[in-house]
């Protein structure tokens, strides 16, 4: 009889932790310092998408894409490692902690492979650089897209 509460009680922990990521919209969203962190991907209107697959946003922000469809260069934007936003976006986009990202970006430029990123202090600064920056791409917390569009990502304007 312990042994079937005990399983009772660790199936409900575990439906509770499951339905405690997931929002209304179906995305993925994690508990940070600032509460759940739901990550939106905006860019200037010329070059990008309007939608995008995530294995595809992968291969664009690894620099395996270098130019968009219409031949416009591709140019990165992201908020520092440092910031709660960016550590996220390390993690769930790339795999990679904050340092490992850093790492691979400087080992990437080193090798000629891809352009720097640039990095953001505030979400305020990213926004504007992607807005006066033709082919940028971005991430930032949803809550905050600067009246930018999202890119949707499978369908979603979160990840």
């Amino acid at each position: 009889m312990r042994n079937i509460i005990r399983l009772s009680l660790m199936l409900i922990c575990f439906w509770v932790s499951l339905t405690s990521f997931t929002s209304e919209e179906g995305s993925i969203k994690l508990a940070g310092p600032q509460g759940d962190i739901a990550l939106s991907v905006i860019a200037n209107s010329k070059g990008a998408p309007s939608e995008i697959s995530f294995s595809k946003l992968k291969s664009v922000f690894r620099g395996e894409q270098q130019r968009w469809k219409d031949g416009t260069k591709v140019t990165l934007a992201l908020m520092k490692t440092n910031t709660p936003t960016g550590d996220e976006i390390a993690k769930r986009l790339l795999g990679m902690t904050s340092k490992e990202l850093n790492k691979y970006f400087l080992a990437q430029v080193f090798q000629g492979k891809m352009s720097s990123p640039q990095f953001f202090d505030s979400e305020e600064e990213l926004i504007s650089y992607i807005k006066n920056n033709e082919g940028a791409i971005g991430i930032l917390s949803f809550k905050n897209t600067g009246g930018l569009n999202p890119i949707l990502v499978d369908g979603k304007k979160t990840f």
